[in-house]
């Protein structure tokens, strides 16, 4: 039996509870008895003329991103005609009824910044990378949390319903791409104008992919340079709580990253260069040693990357520990849900932007049921998102990709997942084919 005929029936009360859930802030859902909507949904880059065609789409999150550079362009001069633009698009989203993400803007620091102590990243070969450091740098955390009080009293962080931590100097969780280790500044090898939350490097004379050092010896070096981006997450949450923010922590990490089976084959090889290692991406450790894990978001920022032939989660993943090989094929999203689960986190992302490759592009447009957005929110509904956010909202203006098509899953999604609760009929649900009306394969 089709899916839609099955509850056609229930069809009007699904989208009316749908509705209902929506409507009603995460924080009153509790009291009022309600649960959570299975996923919400919305949008990076989110434009305020698109909000009428969102909402009517059943998107009920916006994206709303701030530029550093843009707001301090001189240290202690705050820009009150962009700040002032930045709130008249903060009171449309408000005003459309959506949930708020907050992009902080670190990533895009004024040029002031690099003129502070110890401001840049320096590599195992002492190369300089042109990201500002937040991990190692005391004088740059000082700097952007003075920078954030004024965000907080400009747009009053209660505004917020989450938002986006990365490292600060990149847009992701990450420390400087190139595959080398950016742990060889003089504050991350001394201690000097390091953060007092933050130790030395451990092994400030040993170098990655030089002997001198036993596997166990290694392994505690990796602890303390993934530890780097726990603490700058740390710092931020503690920061934005000081602020008055409440609401969801959304840690951005990109990609499979480094599963623990390989990385102990680095370990064993003195830790050559790697660029998911050298980025800080071991995942697995990343969540596990996080400080506070309240209100924290492992958010999958590569969701239907084609990883894993975009496979979708299951019932049995959580009996699998971290450490089996049986993982090392499944896909980004799949992992970092099942890192999740391990660390009682919530989960969330957001699929690639059209432009990265050509083998993306193709798949970002293609409409069919084995397309990126069919795929990207097959993961999401299988792995218990809280949010999925499709990149990007002016992607659909500009045709890219059709909005309708988003609407359609989105509505498809919901019902699959309502109907699990409401029906009664005996008969199982046929598996879902992620296929909207109107929308075939080639």
């Amino acid at each position: 039996m089709p899916f839609f005929a099955k509850i056609a029936g229930r069809k009007s009360i699904v989208l009316a509870l749908a509705a209902i859930v929506l409507a009603v802030p995460s924080s009153a859902r509790s009291s009022t008895g309600l649960q959570p909507s299975p996923v919400l949904f919305g949008t990076l880059d989110t434009q305020p003329a698109s909000l009428s065609g969102d909402r009517q789409a059943g998107l009920s999150v916006a994206m709303f991103e701030l530029d550093w550079s843009s707001f301090e362009p001189q240290q202690g001069q705050f820009d009150s005609s962009y700040i002032a633009g930045m709130k008249s698009i903060l009171t449309s989203f408000r005003s459309a009824g959506m949930l708020v993400t907050l992009g902080l803007g670190l990533e895009d620091p004024p040029a002031w910044v690099f003129s502070l102590p110890d401001a840049n990243y320096i590599d195992e070969s002492g190369d300089t990378a042109n990201e500002a450091d937040l991990v190692f740098s005391e004088p740059v955390r000082e700097a952007a949390a003075a920078y954030l009080k004024q965000v907080a009293a400009a747009l009053p962080l209660s505004e917020f319903w989450s938002v986006r931590l990365t490292s600060g100097g990149d847009a992701e969780m990450l420390y400087p791409a190139g595959a080398s280790y950016w742990a060889f500044s003089q504050s991350a090898l001394t201690g000097t104008d390091l953060p007092p939350t933050m130790k030395a490097n451990p092994f400030p004379n040993w170098r990655p992919g030089q002997s001198g050092l036993t596997p166990t010896q290694i392994d505690q070096w990796v602890d303390w340079y993934v530890g780097g981006l726990d603490d700058v997450t740390a710092w931020q949450m503690s920061t934005l709580s000081s602020l008055g923010f409440t609401g969801y922590y959304e840690l951005v990490t990109p990609g499979s990253g480094t599963r623990p089976d390989a990385l102990a084959a680095q370990e064993q090889d003195d830790l050559p260069d790697d660029a998911a290692t050298g980025v800080g991406a071991v995942w697995d450790r990343y969540y596990a040693m996080l400080s506070n894990k309240s209100k924290v978001v492992a958010y999958v920022s590569s969701v239907a990357d084609t990883s894993g032939n975009d496979d979708s989660c299951q019932a049995s993943d959580e009996s699998l520990p971290l450490t089996s090989p049986v993982m090392d094929t499944w896909s980004a999203t799949r992992w970092i849900s099942r890192i999740a689960a391990a660390d009682d986190l919530l989960v969330g992302g957001e699929n690639p932007g059209f432009g990265i490759s050509a083998s993306l592009d193709s798949h970002y447009q293609d409409t069919s049921s084995q397309g990126m957005m069919a795929d990207a929110i097959r993961q999401a509904v299988t792995c218990k998102f809280q949010v999925f956010y499709w990149a990007h909202d002016s992607n659909f203006s500009s045709g890219t990709i059709p909005l309708s098509l988003y609407q359609q899953y989105i509505s498809l999604a919901g019902l699959r997942l309502e109907a699990r609760r409401l029906a009664t009929s005996s008969k199982p649900l046929r598996p879902f084919a992620w296929r909207p009306t109107g929308i075939h394969s080639a």
